[in-house]
């Protein structure tokens, strides 16, 4: 696991997030888990799900 953030995310979830935004970049997914943290402890959960991955990648700017 890179962050604890993850554990316990659906692995669809991951996968779209890679497809769509990531690419496999580290660096991008390095700044998707600092949003994803920063949202959980702002909505006061410990589960990360799609709406809340959402979020974090939309801070990132505009993705196709």
């Amino acid at each position: 696991m890179f962050h604890a953030v993850w554990e316990g995310v659906d692995p669809a979830d991951v996968g779209w997030a890679d497809a769509t935004v990531a690419r496999g970049n580290f660096r991008t997914w390095a700044k998707i888990t600092s949003h994803l943290y920063a949202l959980s402890k702002r909505e006061n959960t410990t589960r990360a799900d799609r709406l809340l991955i959402e979020q974090a990648c939309a801070r990132l700017g505009p993705y196709p």
